[in-house]
């Protein structure tokens, strides 16, 4: 008898199948990875609501469940004679589940707070200003401080057009953050010689304001978030009996709390 013929019907082979479902697969990771990098604090609060509610209508033998119905936390208050002693632990487990919330909601905000620090920092690279403009991260803050030069002339407190492009990077870095900050304006111990302002204490205020009024008025930051202040030439950070000491202390600094 002749051998039947194979089929030669057309399609993808075998292969392709494993393949297409690896790739959905890794398709449908990645979205749950930036799902949970946009939680913002209104949807942590409303975990940490949910979360004590659940907790607090629990009874004896009762859990909470994962998406594979396995028991994250069991619950057991059967060893427990008294209703208060009930109502005690229920508060324990709220007081858990709350800090959990916190815990993570922090992990958030430090890694935006890094994020940011990074912008900046490669900010300044690219408009090669690593020269006259510093990204200093302390513990509750991260501070941007900038050369008078870039900003404004001597006894000067309008912003030069360098100092404005600076300032509209820096802005859009800015936009994506809730965080308060504080822009502060530094002089050296030079007496003011400009009729306009009489001391270091009124130039030093104006440039800090002129510089949150642009940030503000033209790039549209929220006015909220916002302190300017000026500290004249008490605040030194180099030695004012040199040229490059008074330099240095003649500056602008904007602090972005954590």
């Amino acid at each position: 008898m002749a051998r039947k013929r194979e089929s030669e019907e057309g399609g993808a082979p075998a292969w392709m199948a494993t393949y297409g479902d690896l790739v959905t697969n890794m398709l449908v990771f990645f979205v749950l990875l930036f799902s949970m990098s946009t939680i913002d604090k209104k949807a942590f609060s409303e975990i940490a609501a949910s979360l004590s509610y659940s907790l607090i209508n629990l009874k004896s033998g009762d859990s909470i469940i994962d998406g594979s119905s396995n028991s994250i936390i069991a619950f057991d208050y059967t060893k427990y004679d008294s209703e208060e002693a009930e109502a005690k632990l229920k508060e324990k487990y709220i007081e858990a589940a709350e800090d959990m919330v916190v815990d993570s909601e922090r992990k958030l905000k430090d890694r935006e707070m890094d994020e940011t620090k990074g912008d900046i920092r490669e900010m300044i690279e690219e408009q090669g200003l690593g020269d006259r403009v510093q990204a200093i991260e302390e513990k509750d803050f991260i501070l941007v401080r900038l050369e008078q030069e870039v900003f404004f002339e001597s006894g000067s407190a309008d912003i030069l057009p360098e100092g404005k492009q600076v300032l509209s990077a820096l802005a859009e870095i800015l936009r994506g953050i809730e965080n308060e900050i504080i822009v502060s304006g530094h002089t050296d111990n030079v007496p003011q010689t400009n009729k306009r302002y009489e001391t270091n204490w009124e130039l030093s205020t104006a440039r800090a304001t002129n510089v949150v009024r642009y940030l503000v008025e033209e790039e549209d930051l929220d006015p909220s978030l916002f302190t300017a202040t000026g500290n004249s030439e008490y605040r030194p950070i180099a030695d004012n009996d040199t040229p490059e000491g008074r330099q240095k202390n003649r500056r602008i600094e904007i602090k972005i709390l954590k």
